[in-house]
């Protein structure tokens, strides 16, 4: 590690985190809050980063200060925390840790829905295979296959299905195992790894959360293997089968490369933009609601607005232009937007969060635990600015009343 100086910024988000984990068990009697969430992956990447820097596996600096912005952020992200729940409790309510809900039926609705969709994606992969020029399992395939269109908008229905898949596994439904699979292969596909991920850790926070899978260290080793193996057949797919690349030391070695790079990518860009001054910074508030502008430019003919920074910095690995949650509303905002846009959002998911623990309603409990994982994912970037987040809870909430209108389950 560098100087004391950079020891001393390490300890203090450490006691930060410690401090700020104290009075968010305190306050609401569970570790599935937003703070948490939002917490502890980023202190975990933030590590792991520092360890491979000063091992020497990756050919970079790591510039300590840059930490000082998710120190300041979280503290701003935990004061809505404190705030609501002090007038929730004022209020005489309660909340309960883990609920311990073992119901398991799913809806016969969403699984014909769910096979309508695997059919209708069967049916594509083959006459895109038969047209396209671009081979299965690059970047092109990938954005031909499900990045946009209305095909794109078939794929966003996976995600909550895949979602409620491995919310209702258990030994009396290991059927859905195939939908889990298949749904995974298709947004495979799309090459786009985030939007795995983060559907396959909401469907995990929301069993931890019912008591159908318990914490543990052993649950947490299969999860992280569970993300290598997906890192692994996503590069093998794009290597061995758009490169026509044979299975070698050389390919484990490429996967290793990047799976650190992806883990280090938003801490290392973030680190290299405090270091050079931010010379992304424009204060351009509406690149992190992209989505919700460029309706409105769809509509009146304007340019669309792009939420990629197109500033790429060299981490050591590769290049990367992502900057972590904080880092990028920072870079796409002045000092007092910053601490609006934080707090604003703070506000929100803790209100989403009493809602979900007032009604208790699967799909509710979705909802939450889908912006929780991308909560999850701010040591890589901000991923508020998709359509997503618009796009996944209207399509919950057309799944509850199609289940409701088709109330059968099995």
């Amino acid at each position: 590690m560098g100087g004391v100086n950079d020891v001393l910024i390490v300890v203090l988000l450490l006691l930060e985190v410690v401090l700020l984990s104290f009075l968010e068990s305190k306050t609401w009697n569970t570790i599935f809050t937003p703070l948490n969430f939002l917490m502890y992956p980023y202190v975990l990447v933030l590590l792991l980063t520092i360890i491979i820097v000063q091992s020497g596996i990756a050919d970079n600096i790591f510039y300590y200060p840059s930490v000082f912005l998710w120190i300041f952020g979280l503290i701003i992200f935990a004061i809505p925390s404190y705030v609501i729940g002090y007038y929730f409790k004022k209020g005489g309510m309660t909340v309960a840790g883990i609920q311990d809900d073992k119901n398991s039926n799913i809806s016969v609705f969403l699984v014909v829905l769910s096979v309508i969709l695997i059919v209708l994606f069967a049916w594509h992969t083959k006459s895109l295979l038969n047209v396209s020029n671009e081979s299965i399992g690059s970047d092109n395939f990938g954005e031909e296959f499900g990045g946009g269109g209305i095909w794109g908008h078939l794929r966003q229905i996976t995600i909550p299905l895949l979602i409620l898949s491995i919310y209702h596994l258990d030994r009396n439904h290991r059927w859905l195992w195939l939908l889990i699979i298949l749904f995974i292969a298709i947004n495979l596909l799309n090459q786009v790894k985030g939007w795995v991920i983060i559907p396959v850790l909401t469907g995990l926070f929301m069993r931890l959360y019912d008591g159908k899978s318990r914490l543990s260290s052993k649950f947490l080793v299969y999860v992280l293997l569970a993300c290598f193996i997906f890192f692994s057949l996503s590069y093998v797919l794009s290597l061995m089968l758009a490169l026509n690349r044979g299975m070698s030391s050389g390919l484990a070695d490429f996967i290793l490369h990047h799976f650190l790079h992806y883990l280090t990518s938003g801490t290392l860009g973030l680190s290299t933009d405090v270091m050079n001054g931010f010379p992304d910074k424009g204060s351009d508030i509406s690149i992190l609601f992209s989505q919700f502008v460029n309706l409105v430019n769809i509509c009146s003919g304007d340019e669309l607005v792009s939420p990629i920074n197109p500033l790429f910095y060299y981490t050591g690995f590769s290049m990367t232009n992502v900057r972590t949650l904080f880092g990028t509303v920072f870079i796409n905002s002045d000092c007092i937007s910053f601490v609006l846009l934080v707090s604003l959002l703070s506000v929100f998911m803790y209100l989403l969060m009493l809602a979900q623990m007032k009604y208790h309603n699967d799909y509710l409990k979705l909802i939450y635990f889908f912006y929780c994982g991308l909560l999850f994912m701010g040591w890589f970037d901000w991923y508020f600015a998709s359509l997503v987040i618009v796009e996944v809870p209207v399509i919950v909430i057309l799944f509850h009343y199609g289940s409701l209108v088709f109330h059968k389950t099995i």
